[in-house]
């Protein structure tokens, strides 16, 4: 003899898992990391510039040349070649060039870099680099 009673749940009566405020929620995630996607007008590199004891901090206007360590160039965080950069300069004339180059960049992509700046007329190049702690 079976002294307990078994319990069933009716028809109306079982439990479900209700799909639609996940579906919600998820749906309010993809919006928002949507609209964060195209509000980030610069694209950054992963750039690991070199120490420097003597480096100084200065606020200027200027034009942003990113060297990878891999050599590929990107101007204003878009990728470019040595043409790209001359003409660029030549439309724009800015008066000061930064230089940000991985510190295990070859050094002959520097100088490509530098060398087209002057070809270009921009008067001053500068190399950035990272505060020694």
């Amino acid at each position: 003899m079976n002294l307990r009673r078994r319990f069933r749940l009716g028809g109306d009566e079982r439990a479900y898992i209700d799909v639609v405020p996940l579906v919600d929620v998820l749906l309010a995630v993809f919006l928002f990391l949507g609209v964060l996607a195209f509000q980030a007008p610069l694209t950054f590199l992963a750039i690991k510039l070199p120490k420097a004891e003597s480096g100084e901090k200065q606020r200027i206007v200027a034009v942003r040349v990113q060297v990878t360590k891999a050599g590929s160039i990107r101007m204003e965080g878009k990728p470019t070649d040595l043409k790209g950069i001359e003409s660029f300069l030549k439309k724009r004339k800015p008066s000061y060039l930064i230089v940000e180059a991985d510190e295990d960049a070859r050094h002959k992509f520097v100088v490509y870099v530098m060398d087209t700046a002057k070809k270009a007329g921009v008067e001053n190049v500068i190399i950035a680099v990272r505060e020694k702690r």
